[in-house]
């Protein structure tokens, strides 16, 4: 403990300007499901292609109980087995417990369904690991006493600083999560778990496009957030949000026309959703009792009445993960809440 508290001040002077920084840094894009932590393969089912990362694990050299690694965060001596991890990012936690890696401490979840301020679809896997905040301030990393950092976007530009603390690794954030895992799974030697895991997800993919197929079909299909009192409508297929990912790149449903093909998202009036002609609508609600209201007057005003989705009762209703966010067990499950959503 003597030395924790002298590390803290030689380090105080050195990252009081991280201190600043991050807790501008507060806001955080999130993502809702219950699994065992890890994602047992299915049968055998197609994997994606996935671009190899440069350092692979087979050819670490080791030495003094340390490996050397390269990440998006740089090159870095790591641990070869670190049992004190700590997580910056709320989707680094999905990607771990999906690799059977148990962190010391977690970013704290601070929307509406926290379970104890955790991530609701693993809160009960996550018991006892401690909270450091919505965007972890050095000093709550420090005092976590780590022997590993995973660096999140939100603190990859100080890097330099939290290696101070611990070596730190990081990771691109994609869209596409597949890519992220398997990255993961290179760096911690577990590269087998983690092609299992998106070969699992692959074939909840095949098996949802099969079960759509026959009731979505071609139909134009809408993703809409309503948020900050006004409706935003999710773009096409390629153009970088989860749930257009989801749905057109993944699931190859139809866009309606109105989709932006340029932007993830575009403001879409209230007017403009009179006339909409989706015939599927899937809905995204965020938290506050303004977009409760203009949801529920979506669904139930008369004004609306007369746009296919609403007039059929084809108006889903999602959560934030995986639809926002979130790593192979929110997406796995999304899969599986898709399929008990769209009925025939």
């Amino acid at each position: 403990m003597k030395l924790i508290l002298h590390r803290g001040f030689l380090l105080s002077l050195t990252l009081s300007l991280l201190l600043v920084l991050l807790a501008a840094c507060g806001g955080t894009n999130e993502t809702t499901d219950t699994n065992s932590g890890t994602i047992e393969a299915p049968p055998a089912s197609e994997s994606p292609d996935v671009p190899a990362n440069e350092t692979e694990t087979e050819d670490i050299p080791e030495t003094a109980g340390t490996r050397t690694v390269t990440t998006a965060a740089g090159e870095i001596d790591i641990p070869v087995q670190p049992e004190r991890i700590v997580l910056t990012y709320h989707d680094d936690i999905d990607h771990f417990m999906a690799l059977g890696l148990r962190p010391i401490g977690v970013p704290t979840y601070e929307r509406a369904g926290n379970i104890d301020g955790y991530l609701p679809y693993l809160a009960d896997q996550m018991e006892g690991i401690e909270k450091l905040g919505n965007a972890p301030m050095p000093e709550h990393i420090l005092g976590a006493n780590p022997d590993l950092i995973v660096a999140g976007y939100h603190h990859m530009p100080y890097v330099d600083e939290l290696n101070k603390i611990a070596p730190t690794v990081g990771y691109d954030w994609v869209v596409d999560w597949r890519k992220t895992h398997l990255d993961m799974g290179r760096t911690f030697g577990l590269e087998e778990k983690a092609q299992a895991n998106i070969d699992a997800f692959n074939a909840e993919v095949e098996q949802t496009k099969a079960y759509l197929q026959p009731i979505i079909g071609d139909e134009p299909t809408a993703f809409i957030r309503v948020r900050q009192k006004q409706l935003e409508l999710y773009g096409a297929a390629n153009t970088g949000s989860s749930a257009s990912f989801i749905l057109y790149d993944l699931l190859e449903l139809t866009p309606v026309e109105e989709a932006p093909t340029e932007e993830p998202v575009s403001v879409f009036a209230l007017e403009s959703f009179v006339d909409l002609k989706a015939e599927h609508i899937f809905l995204y609600v965020t938290d506050g009792d303004e977009n409760q209201q203009l949801a529920e007057d979506l669904l139930t005003n008369a004004l609306y009445a007369n746009v296919p989705a609403v007039q059929k009762g084809q108006v889903y209703l999602v959560e934030s993960f995986p639809w926002d966010r979130g790593g192979p067990i929110a997406f796995t499950l999304g899969m599986q809440d898709i399929r008990d959503l769209v009925k025939p």
